[in-house]
């Protein structure tokens, strides 16, 4: 295994893979090799970065950056046994996918996982973003480390189980926040109400949270206990779409018993 790596292959070019070939481009401290299944048009491309639909031309990398769904880490790793040497770097992003899925194939292996919620068309501060890093053993976690602070000063080391936890919290106050937001837009586009009258309120909320302990922030019917409100909601919604009532009544069911 190398210490000092010169040289990066990226594999796959999704959400995440974009982003971080962006963040390590701008640093200009590697050389970049970037492989992807289906051909890049020559707009999205950046100077200074290889791009290849050929996984042989990475196999002299020093170290190996998987960014494809974690539901094709395996068949990925399937296909780099026996074109890379045993002691690459080998690392993946993926947030509830253990490390040591990649130990059967390479014995220097580790993760990356950058907690963000990254879209293709928004730039992100790539400084402000914390990434989790676990390793094989404490050299491999050195170099893991060494490869992030070139994009992030937010460097945690972590467990597999660890981050898996934080991946669930992340799903829940992003992903699930984001849907009930798309729920409340719906609502006011059903009834020729204009989202943008909610958006004050979502900004002081994703405000007091910054300042309070989320406990401490909770506001509403359900933490005060006002049954007649929720009963009344439920009326409505009952009439007007089954699923929402049944998200509606669980919400206010975990808001009244934990917080």
């Amino acid at each position: 295994m190398k210490s000092h790596v010169q040289k990066v292959g990226i594999i796959g070019l999704g959400r995440v893979g974009i982003h971080l070939v962006r963040a390590f481009s701008l640093e200009k401290a590697f050389d970049l090799i970037v492989y992807n299944r289906s051909e890049i048009p020559s707009e999205s491309r950046l100077p200074d970065v290889v791009y290849t639909r050929n996984l042989k031309d990475l196999t002299d990398s020093h170290l190996l950056l998987i960014t494809v769904k974690d539901d094709a880490i395996i068949s990925i790793l399937d296909r780099m046994e026996g074109l890379f040497p045993q002691d690459v770097i080998v690392i993946h992003c993926s947030g509830s996918i253990p490390s040591t899925i990649i130990k059967p194939y390479f014995h220097n292996y580790g993760v990356l996982y950058p907690l963000q919620t990254f879209s293709k068309e928004k730039t992100v501060d790539y400084t402000e973003i914390p990434l989790f890093v676990t390793a094989s053993d404490s050299e491999t976690l050195k170099v893991i480390e060494k490869i992030g602070r070139n994009i992030s000063q937010k460097i945690i080391r972590i467990s597999d189980e660890q981050r898996v936890f934080l991946h669930i919290a992340a799903i829940f106050t992003c992903n699930y926040t984001n849907a009930l937001y798309a729920i409340g837009s719906r609502l006011c586009e059903e009834h020729h109400l204009d989202f943008d009258l909610l958006k004050p309120l979502i900004q002081e909320t994703a405000d007091k949270i910054m300042t309070m302990d989320p406990k401490d922030a909770q506001t509403g019917p359900a933490v005060r206990k006002d049954w007649e409100i929720i009963y009344k909601h439920e009326e409505f919604l009952s009439n007007y779409d089954e699923s929402l009532r049944e998200i509606y009544r669980n919400m206010a069911d975990y808001i009244s018993k934990n917080l």
